[in-house]
């Protein structure tokens, strides 16, 4: 199903998960899910799937049979029920329209909402050359963070749409400085959230951050790690360094903060208008 929000706004959201339910509507004790599964959803939506899987190949084809044959329709009954009534459409019509009265995109975005297996909540996309907003409904038990997530995966979107090579030496700056981006973005939009919700974090681990910024400085700063080995502190985190996952995303929010204050006009869209400006941040 797809969606224009208004005739005058170009953002198509597709709602591919409605054919995920229409599978569902088939499945009976004695019924072939797979074939079910593969004319109802896959087939339909066949070129995105295709290319999510090769972006997050976590299963091969024939594991994915063997997925689709262990559904259940008591497995799915709380997202479709969330869905009929508070439609994921409506939350991100809204945040969009507040999203672009902060920074207007020079193109309009498009969203996919679908059901895959593992999927992250929401994420950018390289489809049929350009990037694309992404949300994998599956793992949802509400939406009350969805206006945040779009927020944070816009700003992602509009940082790539600018193209460029990263640096192998500096990937992991751009990770932390790109997170601290689009997390600062989130906040700017919907100011009225709590900070651990921005961070996506528990309140805990935000706090394990503002005591322990000196120490992520230390790791991620110090130039004792690679930048190979940084991006994967940033992703697991470490146990012998008592380092959690995705903490250092705290130092790239700082240096946004920083940037702001310093500069004179204050504006976040400055940091969207290429890869450069971006590194030029400092941790």
């Amino acid at each position: 199903m797809l969606r224009i929000i208004d005739k005058n706004e170009l953002m198509r959201i597709y709602s591919l998960y409605s054919d995920f339910f229409k599978f569902l509507e088939k499945v009976t004790p004695s019924s072939e899910k797979w074939v079910d599964y593969y004319l109802s959803y896959y087939q339909p939506h066949q070129e995105f799937l295709e290319s999510y899987f090769s972006h997050f190949p976590l299963i091969d084809f024939s594991t994915l049979k063997q997925r689709v044959g262990m559904i259940k329709k008591t497995d799915y009954a709380w997202l479709e029920d969330l869905i009929k009534f508070c439609p994921p459409e409506n939350i991100i019509e809204e945040a969009y329209l507040k999203c672009k009265s902060i920074v207007f995109p020079k193109e309009e975005p498009e969203v996919y909402l679908f059901i895959g297996f593992f999927s992250p909540d929401g994420f950018i996309m390289d489809f049929r050359e350009k990037p694309v907003i992404c949300f994998g409904l599956e793992r949802y038990r509400d939406f009350r963070l969805l206006r945040i997530l779009f927020a944070h995966e816009y700003a992602h979107f509009l940082l790539n749409l600018n193209k460029g090579e990263i640096p192998e030496e500096k990937k992991y700056k751009w990770i932390l400085i790109s997170e601290g981006i689009c997390t600062y973005f989130s906040f700017l939009t919907f100011p009225g959230c709590r900070m651990q919700d921005h961070f996506l974090f528990s309140q805990d681990r935000l706090n394990w951050c503002q005591r322990n910024e000196g120490y992520l400085r230390e790791i991620y700063c110090s130039r004792k790690f690679s930048s190979p080995e940084l991006i994967d502190f940033f992703i697991k985190g470490n146990s012998e360094l008592d380092l959690p996952p995705r903490s250092g995303k705290y130092l790239g929010f700082q240096a946004v903060k920083k940037y702001l204050t310093k500069t004179r006009e204050k504006n976040i869209a400055l940091l969207f208008h290429d890869r450069t400006s971006v590194l030029s941040l400092e941790l």
